[in-house]
């Protein structure tokens, strides 16, 4: 990298850092700065694209709402709300289950997520050919044959056999028969970690020289096409629907054809897309809109259509595409651009731990945290157990309370520095994850049983060892849920407590608001009776009240803390 490049890229980062320290507004002697307000303003939008889009009203509308939030809570903390015994008995609890997610995000989760987002910007188009290995009863001359097998299949590819060819051949992926061991596109996150890390590691049009092993089995992999992806797209469409006969079979295609053809010709034509899709299209789910099927990802669609749709650019129209669903034409009116990473980071985050790479990384996680604290299952503990439970029984089909005795429960199973684990905790444990209760009670079982007793109180150590609770993002998000109880206790303390709604009031706003609750039964005009609308009357009128109460509390705070809006640095929000 040139000098002058590194200095107009470090000036370019220096601008959009001191961007977002510019302050929007002022709450007596704090200050909401515009990286902050863009960051609670796109939680509400879903994605950058439709924040960037919005416009200045409702920026001014949800920054008056933000401003209201922030009053409530800076006069909560100033009169000392926060030392409450409620607020603290909730703030303690939720703090013993976010300082150990916040550690697994720190320290699993997020080393993944920078590599998963630079991955995620691509989508991948791969084929495979697979080989399976037994799964039960294996032995080591099967293991061989499967490998023996995957070598031959190399040797083919090497000797110039066409890829797809040696799939339809040789592959035992049943659907290979079919797509010639296509999988179409994908991107990371979507496959196990070995399979996606020799995907991304390839060239397109090359195909791995080393066999791949998954928990699927042994695969040989190509990749065939490799393209910067978007976040979705947004696209219309008129469908054609085949004609079929009371067995289900296509009848009279060529006319089908034909009149999808017609409405093609009424499109290149310069007709109103959205227009003709009312008139004719026969999806009964999109038609009235205009044919808009509204935002969705690659792979949603059935492949012909999503094919076609992912190629097009804005405004474009497709030829006609056909599907099992009939004839259509395809529309794309917008295309989603690939977000941030720290825009994306949260949704990443959630894609990471639904992935399978996460339960791996997970258990290595935990295996080296118990190692650390030398965990250790006791081997008379196992007995102990045993000795309780019959193995060929699941946990669901004994009462574990009545089964052990309250000396039972104080045998110690598993030990480690400074900790144990108890029969109470393996009854426990089991309480709290009735899924587990399905599983057998065998030695296996028993065993990740007891591990799992463990496991939160050894994150417990490992996040004082690290001093989690001193980290700022940690520090950060517990302020965040903090804020979040004090503007409750709040709402509830200084506006709900005080709105009391009168039965004559109930009765009033009935009488003068009969025609809400009137209906047409038989071309007679009947009104619902008063009983049956009172508690929804008594929301509507408690509604208004808390409204009202809610802006005269408000009003008075902001004389305790002046409110002062920068509207010029509003404006400047999510540009970059």
């Amino acid at each position: 990298m040139s000098s002058l490049f590194l200095f107009l890229v470090l000036v370019s980062l220096a601008a959009c850092s001191s961007k977002k320290k510019q302050v929007v507004a002022e709450i007596g002697d704090e200050k909401i700065y515009l990286g902050e307000y863009e960051n609670q303003y796109l939680k509400t939008q879903g994605n950058l694209d439709s924040a960037k889009n919005s416009s200045i009203e409702s920026r001014k509308e949800f920054l008056d709402l933000y401003i209201k939030y922030r009053l409530k809570v800076k006069d909560a903390r100033e009169r000392g709300l926060l030392k409450s015994d409620d607020i603290q008995n909730d703030l303690n609890q939720y703090k013993s289950n976010f300082v150990t997610s916040f550690l697994v995000d720190k320290e699993v989760v997020e080393p993944q997520i920078k590599s998963l987002y630079d991955k995620k910007e691509y989508e991948v188009r791969a084929s495979h050919i697979l080989v399976n290995l037994p799964q039960q009863n294996k032995s080591v001359e099967d293991s061989i044959k499967a490998y023996q097998k995957a070598n031959d299949i190399l040797k083919k590819l090497k000797d110039g056999t066409p890829f797809e060819q040696v799939a339809f051949e040789m592959s035992e992926d049943n659907s290979a028969k079919q797509n010639y061991g296509d999988l179409y596109y994908f991107t990371a996150g979507m496959t196990v970690p070995e399979f996606e890390d020799a995907v991304y590691k390839l060239k397109v049009g090359d195909y791995t020289k080393e066999i791949v092993r998954t928990p699927f089995g042994l695969h040989i992999v190509k990749l065939t096409d490799k393209r910067k992806r978007s976040n979705g797209i947004r696209a219309s469409h008129i469908l054609i629907q085949e004609q079929k006969d009371s067995l289900g079979k296509t009848v009279d295609s060529m006319a089908t054809y034909e009149k999808a053809k017609q409405v093609l010709q009424r499109i290149r034509n310069g007709e109103d897309f959205a227009a003709v899709a009312t008139e004719v299209s026969q999806d009964p789910g999109s038609a009235q809109k205009g044919g808009d099927l509204g935002y969705f990802d690659r792979r949603r669609m059935v492949q012909p259509f999503d094919s076609v749709a992912f190629l097009l650019k804005v405004g474009e129209v497709s030829d006609l595409v056909r599907t099992p669903f009939g004839w259509h034409v395809i529309k794309v009116i917008d295309i989603k651009g690939y977000e941030p990473f720290d825009k994306q980071k949260e949704t990443l985050k959630g894609d990471f731990k639904r992935g399978p790479q996460f339960k791996s990384d997970y258990t290595k996680f935990l295996d080296k945290a118990r190692k650390g604290f030398n965990f250790e299952i006791k081997e008379e503990g196992i007995v102990f157990l045993k000795s309780k439970l019959d193995t060929t029984k699941t946990f669901s089909q004994f009462n574990l309370d009545s089964l052990f005795s309250p000396q039972d429960k104080e045998t110690i199973i598993a030990t480690y520095k400074d900790g144990k684990v108890s029969v109470t905790d393996f009854v426990s444990y089991l309480g709290r994850n009735r899924d587990f209760m399905a599983s057998m009670a065998t030695t296996e079982n028993l065993n990740t049983v007891i591990n799992n007793s463990a496991d939160n109180s050894i994150l417990m150590k490992v996040a004082v060892k690290e001093n989690v609770e001193k980290d700022p993002d940690y520090i950060a998000q517990l302020t965040e849920y903090e804020n979040g109880l004090l503007s409750f206790k709040v709402d509830q303390e200084e506006l709900w407590r005080n709105i009391k709604i009168t039965p004559e009031e109930l009765s009033a706003y009935y009488e003068s608001n009969k025609d809400k609750y009137s209906f047409t039964d038989s071309n007679m005009v009947k009104t619902r009776p008063f009983d049956d609308v009172k508690s929804e009357i008594s929301n509507l009128l408690q509604q208004d009240r808390f409204k009202q109460l809610e802006m005269q509390y408000v009003e008075n705070l902001k004389k305790k803390y002046p409110v002062k809006v920068n509207d010029a640095v509003l404006a400047d929000a999510f540009k970059n």
